[in-house]
């Protein structure tokens, strides 16, 4: 942010410079045409988001060939006014590059916005709202065909989430930060699940549907899927599991089941100081496919 702070103060005062040139110097006397021009590329540059993908030297010689066309039209380009045009073309290609920096700049910022509030995921993870019709679907297609079906609830331990603030900002970072890591986790749910299960976000957990998964593959899975996501994120993980029909025959059961499972091993979690989720020995190799 402070990068960002500075880019944009250095085009402010460019601009202003700009616009008072002709007070600093009697010799100079800009042209209509490069007095509307700057401010287009400027605004260009920075509001035209496909403008940021292209290369810097397109930004710089295609607007200076169209003002070199423009000034043909209206002005004398060659004899006296060769050095004004010069010093014009310089502002245009300064002011293009301040632009194209700042535009850098807030885009680097909405990824990060991006990242904390929803993350950048190859599969989008619903709201719960959303992802229950097409879990209860499934769950009728299991009990239609007679198949088993698994379902968990996958919390993050407050614990594991390191933030170091002073305390009048440390709720708002720990919110924030929270956010950030469950983004992180719901890309790698997306990355590590097959496409034909089923995540969905519900508030500050995640439920995950996994078809086919009997109750005797779902603990070692539950396992596996910890150490994984510890490894990757460095977050531990409390899951709480049901199976159908075993514990449920219906949506609405498995999910409290998962959900209380899911609260009742944070609760134990936060009473076991010495906890510690890389102490656990979890299988390495992948128990379920």
């Amino acid at each position: 942010m402070k990068r960002m702070r500075f880019l944009v103060a250095i085009l402010i005062m460019w601009l202003f410079l700009f616009y008072n040139i002709e007070r600093l110097s009697a010799s100079i006397d800009i042209t209509g045409i490069a007095y509307i021009f700057v401010p287009v590329m400027a605004g260009l540059t920075i509001f035209v988001s496909p403008l940021r993908k292209a290369p810097l030297w397109a930004l710089l010689v295609v607007p200076i060939g169209v003002f070199l066309t423009l000034k043909v039209i209206g002005y004398r380009q060659w004899g006296t006014p060769l050095p004004l045009t010069v010093t014009e073309v310089c502002i245009i290609a300064l002011t293009t590059v301040l632009s194209r920096r700042v535009s850098e700049g807030i885009s680097e910022f909405e990824q990060a916005v991006a990242h904390i509030s929803i993350g950048r995921i190859s599969k989008p993870t619903e709201s719960f709202s959303t992802g229950q019709t097409a879990m209860y679907q499934e769950l009728k297609r299991a009990r239609h065909h007679r198949r088993p079906l698994a379902l968990m609830a996958i919390g993050i331990e407050d614990d594991s989430i390191q933030v170091a603030l002073d305390r009048m900002v440390q709720e708002a970072q720990q919110a924030m930060m929270k956010q950030y890591v469950l983004s992180g986790v719901a890309r790698e749910l997306s990355d590590i699940l097959e496409d034909y299960n089923i995540i969905a976000r519900d508030n500050d957990h995640f439920l995950a549907l996994l078809p086919e998964m009997t109750a005797d593959q779902l603990a070692d899975f539950a396992d596996w899927l910890h150490q994984v996501l510890f490894e990757r994120t460095g977050v531990a993980l409390q899951i709480g599991t049901a199976s159908f029909p075993e514990d449920a025959m219906t949506f609405d059961g498995l999910v409290k089941k998962a959900v209380r499972e899911m609260e009742e091993e944070m609760e134990d979690a936060n009473h076991r100081p010495e906890y510690s989720p890389q102490s656990q020995r979890l299988a390495v190799e992948r128990p379920y496919v």
